[in-house]
């Protein structure tokens, strides 16, 4: 008697269908791990970058980069200080102590609002507030160290000038400059102390608006 083939034939779809639905099932678990590769994926770049439209915050500047630039932008706010001074002195040859001090804090003052223009964008880039609210509260803290800087100036103008003209140990075109000099390195070492704990305090991030 021969043996039953369709039976045979039956079995043979059977292991097809199995071998199908294993291959199926293969392909679904890859696409699930890809999509679970996909989206961890997205989530580490999230993690890197920031979800979409949130604020990113700026690397923080070395302080031995933050220094250096800071000395480039002293070394121009010199010459915008020295450059007013010395004009306005021109034109009031010869003046005293006090008013040494006033044509000194209008120099000084000419040299604030140029020091302004490349600190917050170039030395302090990275503390620098995005927001509007926040660079109000930068500027109104900066216009403050300003009349820090501005008194201290001021003084050291001031005390060195009346001292120097004690002394009449210098000509007096030389004293004054001497005296501008001491004010100027003076001033400039408590402005950036002022900037770097109280102007520029936070951590600015980059983001809308």
């Amino acid at each position: 008697m021969r043996p039953a083939r369709p039976a045979r034939a039956r079995e043979e779809p059977a292991r097809g269908s199995a071998t199908r639905g294993s291959a199926g099932s293969g392909a679904r678990a890859a696409a699930d791990a890809g999509g679970a590769a996909d989206v961890s994926t997205a989530a580490d770049v999230s993690t890197t970058t920031g979800a979409p439209g949130a604020p990113v915050a700026r690397p923080s500047l070395p302080t031995r980069r933050r220094v250096g630039r800071f000395g480039v932008v002293a070394a121009l706010n010199a010459a915008v200080d020295v450059g007013v001074f010395t004009a306005l002195v021109l034109l009031r040859p010869d003046p005293g102590p006090r008013e040494l001090a006033v044509l000194s804090g209008i120099a000084v003052l000419a040299a604030l609002l140029h020091s302004y223009a490349w600190n917050s964008r170039w030395t302090f880039g990275d503390r620098a507030a995005r927001s509007l609210a926040g660079r109000r509260a930068q500027r109104l803290r900066f216009a403050l160290q300003g009349v820090v800087n501005l008194a201290v100036g001021a003084l050291v103008v001031w005390a060195v000038s009346r001292g120097l003209d004690a002394a009449s140990l210098l000509p007096p075109g030389v004293a004054d400059g001497l005296a501008k000099l001491m004010s100027m390195v003076t001033a400039s070492a408590v402005s950036y102390l002022l900037m770097r704990h109280l102007v520029f305090r936070g951590r600015g991030a980059t983001g809308p608006g």
